[in-house]
């Protein structure tokens, strides 16, 4: 496995100076980065030269829902041209009342994806684990989604926020599992609190374990908050290095 970096982590210093946010970023030792929607406005194969550059390999690739869901998208010449595992993006709403409309969106992305020679790698919070008939909604839209082109790339912190055992649901998921996200927390339900591999509440050992179990390709650190994310970056960056 190999270790890699989210960029939302970084979101204000990339703001100011994508470029020179990114050279620093490298030089912390990450083997790749996920890219969060914001691509520095680049165009594809400059982006690609950049990272290449830099030595960084592209771990993933997040972009808004409705441009992987549109398969002739400008979205798929950055995935082509950064040779990202996946294409990805996350959906914030009541999963419940709202689970026909998820399910086809999801359906829809990776059809898309497929279409284009990728899969997507669905990307978790906690309000996906809310229940209904009996299991959880990312169960069940799981169960009916091809899973062939519906990858997940569960975040372990969101797993544990959402009553789930990181551990059992990488397992469980295995052949549907390229990337994971690994995230600790200090209290479960306040993202303030989002901390330092191996500081928190999450256990990241187990989820690790499984990880190698199931041959998964990256794990990625992300933490939402924190006041200096250049070292918590590097101080996680050693916790995961003894996980992987």
């Amino acid at each position: 496995m190999k270790a890699g970096l989210q960029l939302y982590n970084f979101r204000n210093a990339l703001s100011t100076d994508y470029k020179g946010a990114l050279r620093e970023i490298a030089k912390i030792g990450f083997d790749g980065v996920e890219f969060a929607v914001n691509y520095g406005g680049m165009e594809p194969e400059e982006i690609a030269a950049f990272l290449k550059e830099l030595k960084l390999e592209c771990c993933g690739a997040m972009f808004k829902a409705d441009d992987i869901i549109d398969p002739a998208n400008k979205v798929y010449e950055y995935a082509k041209a950064l040779n990202t595992p996946a294409v990805t993006f996350s959906i914030m709403k009541d999963f419940v009342a709202n689970y026909e409309e998820i399910k086809n969106t999801i359906a829809a992305a990776g059809k898309a994806a497929a279409q284009n020679g990728f899969v997507f790698a669905y990307h978790n919070h906690w309000a996906e684990f809310a229940e209904m008939d009996g299991e959880t909604v990312m169960d069940k839209i799981l169960a009916n989604t091809d899973p062939a082109n519906v990858f997940m790339e569960p975040d372990i912190c969101w797993l544990t926020r959402g009553g789930q055992k990181p551990a059992d649901f990488i397992r469980k998921y295995g052949n549907r599992i390229r990337q994971i996200h690994f995230k600790d927390i200090v209290v479960a339900d306040d993202p303030a609190t989002t901390a330092v591999l191996g500081t928190g509440i999450v256990d990241i050992t187990s989820a690790a374990a499984a990880a190698k179990e199931i041959n998964c390709q990256w794990l990625t650190y992300e933490q939402d908050n924190s006041s200096d994310p250049f070292q918590c970056a590097a101080d996680s960056l050693k916790a995961l290095r003894k996980l992987i």
